[in-house]
């Protein structure tokens, strides 16, 4: 699987920025963009005084699954991909996220499900 549409990450309420650093800390940077293998992966600023995350994912694969259900979880990110709006986590997770948007949520529970859910948003 090759992704086909950007997938972007927004907050549900506000992001959980030590968890987001700690997740992307092992991905190499150039410029605004954070890089590993097909992964592209543009973010806002994650300074010292940063307030918010943002990300876009111009370029991934299925290998990224895994990479982007832990930001997502822990960073406490919904992914949106074309009309699709995810959360992963728990069922508490998944409830927080659920209450903060209008839109109908997708939830998944492990890094293998949102794999399999972002192959069928890619053949869309």
């Amino acid at each position: 699987m090759q992704g086909s549409s950007p997938i972007t990450f927004i907050a549900w309420d506000s992001a959980n920025l030590p968890a987001v650093r700690e997740v992307l800390t092992g991905l190499q940077r150039d410029g605004i963009y954070l890089c590993r293998g097909r992964l592209l992966l543009e973010t806002s600023w994650l300074g010292q005084g940063a307030r918010g995350f943002y990300a876009t994912a111009w370029r991934w694969s299925a290998d990224d699954s895994p990479l982007f259900c832990d930001l997502a979880r822990r960073g406490e990110l919904l992914l949106t991909i074309s009309d699709t709006v995810i959360a992963c986590g728990n069922e508490a997770d998944i409830d927080a996220a659920r209450d903060c948007i209008a839109q109908e949520l997708i939830a998944v529970q492990n890094a293998q499900q949102l794999c399999e859910l972002l192959a069928d948003a890619a053949e869309d």
